[in-house]
């Protein structure tokens, strides 16, 4: 359960200040998760803080303990096994600080892991996807030759049947004017020409008449 520098204060009974050092001891400073404007610490964090006073609680009941000794004159054999048990508390609470440490180093290095698997997966998804494209890509530009081909066969169909009724419409002028310039040829032969055939041929026909009777 995550909990604020206060709310862990507030349960250890010590002071923000002495939580604060304590984090800063510990190089936990930077490793803070931030919510709004305040600080939250994880259940390995506050574990690392709570064994990290232990320990100091108890080298502090030791160096006492000394000065009591040292005060008095005196060398009490239980007050020695107090104190050889306040030490190997100490030193228990440190290496068990210790530990704390190593395991939250491997916790992050395992996250470190898993961010750069994600990063892996993540660029070989999008290699995928460029490949795809890239293939698209390719596909497109054969269509888009096969498109340009069609188009110039198109345009050089087009400039062939162009050309021709180019040719058969020039063909068809020159009928036309031929046919023109026959027609003003006959129109241009005076009427008496025209019947001169005609009155040749009635006149022999009249003769043959004469000679038959």
């Amino acid at each position: 359960m995550e909990m604020t520098i206060k709310q862990l204060a507030v349960q250890l009974g010590v002071s923000k200040t002495t939580i604060s050092k304590i984090i800063s001891a510990l190089g936990l400073q930077g490793k803070l998760k931030r919510s709004g404007n305040k600080y939250l610490l994880s259940d390995m964090q506050i574990e690392m803080v709570k064994s990290q006073i232990e320990s100091q609680k108890t080298q502090t009941a030791n160096k006492k303990m000394q000065t009591v000794s040292e005060n008095v004159g005196l060398e009490v054999p239980k007050t020695q096994t107090e104190s050889e048990k306040t030490q190997i508390q100490v030193q228990k609470s440190q290496t068990t600080n210790q530990e704390l440490q190593t395991e939250y180093q491997n916790l992050q290095f395992q996250d470190q892991k898993m961010q750069l698997e994600n990063q892996k997966s993540l660029i070989e998804v999008l290699q995928k996807q460029l490949a795809l494209l890239n293939e698209q890509l390719g596909i497109k530009d054969g269509q888009i030759r096969a498109y340009q081909e069609q188009i110039r066969i198109l345009t050089d169909s087009l400039h062939d049947a162009t050309a021709a009724l180019s040719a058969e419409q020039a063909l068809h002028a020159g009928t036309i004017q031929r046919q023109l310039v026959e027609q003003s040829s006959k129109e241009d032969v005076s009427p008496e020409e025209q019947t001169q055939p005609k009155q040749k041929q009635s006149f022999l026909s009249r003769i043959f008449e004469k000679r038959s009777k």
